[in-house]
């Protein structure tokens, strides 16, 4: 830990699948005091734990109330669903008329800064326009961070993402299954956090990625069987029809077709999810766990309740 540790955090969304899992990171690490931000609206409030101060506000988030809510807060931790990161230019205003010194934005997937990314995908290229509202704001004081983790696939085998679908046993391979992407336990995410916050002057205005491996979902599948003794079947979507036909459906208002763009950037391996060829691994300067394939996908296994893990 670094004399300039911060010490109290504010956390956004911590009652949702990241937020939950930040939330407990957070409240492990006896230096912060921990406070979390929640609409009155939310239903999810009892779960939040005792020992986190809970600040509720009008489901409008108005700015006077975030600003009252963010003074005292050396950090801003963002953990706001998807489709939801273009609220966040309120949050940073409000984070600089309070005199915050750390933000950290809802990022946690692929590079939202490159342009192929972008255009894929209307939330990466939202995220990637809080980031550079972010960079126009460090002339304030205000300092941020992303974090890049790629995927989880805890996370995905649950939620029958990275064309898993476990209940019937099926692998949806883009294209041919071999794109690669970079990987990061939810809890390696929820620790990089908590090493950035005691450590800001090695991470600030900047984006910091992770990885534990990288993988493709022909490896992930098989994985799977060898673990389980089990045999899946594959199907497999082209990207150069799916995209099109995805992108016209989001348009039409059909919210599934963000998943599934969402999906393409990840699995097509192109699309700045790969971090290992040419982005700047953070994994041992962080201290985080290492993790195997082997060992995530038996966790992930165990957390959907298969037999035997």
């Amino acid at each position: 830990m670094s004399a300039d540790a911060y010490k109290n955090i504010i956390l956004i969304g911590g009652s949702s699948s990241l937020g939950s899992v930040l939330l407990k990171s957070l409240l492990s690490e006896p230096k912060f005091n921990v406070t979390v931000l929640t609409r009155e609206s939310s239903k999810a409030r009892s779960s939040i734990p005792a020992t986190a101060k809970l600040v509720v506000i009008p489901n409008s988030y108005p700015q006077e109330e975030l600003v009252k809510a963010f003074e005292g807060q050396d950090a801003v931790v963002n953990a706001i669903t998807s489709f939801s990161v273009s609220e966040q230019l309120r949050f940073i205003d409000a984070a600089v008329t309070a005199g915050v010194k750390r933000y950290v934005p809802s990022e946690y997937g692929l590079d939202n800064n490159t342009p192929k990314a972008q255009d894929l995908a209307p939330v990466f290229e939202e995220k990637g326009l809080v980031q550079a509202y972010l960079w126009e704001k460090e002339s304030t004081g205000l300092t941020w961070t992303a974090i890049a983790c790629g995927m989880w696939i805890g996370w995905s085998l649950r939620n029958n993402f990275l064309g898993f679908d476990y209940a019937n046993r099926t692998m949806t391979f883009t294209n041919d299954g071999t794109g690669c992407f970079s990987t990061t336990t939810l809890n390696n995410t929820a620790l990089a956090l908590n090493r950035i916050l005691l450590n800001p002057s090695t991470t600030a205005n900047q984006v910091v990625f992770t990885s534990d491996f990288a993988t493709n979902q022909k490896e992930l599948v098989e994985t799977v069987e060898r673990l389980t003794g089990e045999s899946w079947q594959r199907k497999s979507i082209n990207t150069n029809e799916a995209i099109p036909a995805l992108k016209s459906a989001w348009e039409n208002g059909e919210a599934y077709a963000g998943y599934g763009l969402i999906n393409m950037g990840f699995t097509e391996g192109s699309y700045s999810g790969y971090f290992e060829p040419s982005r700047h691994i953070r994994n041992r300067e962080l201290g985080l766990r290492k993790n195997t394939i082997k060992e995530v996908v038996k966790e992930a296994l165990g957390e959907v309740g298969h037999p035997g893990f």
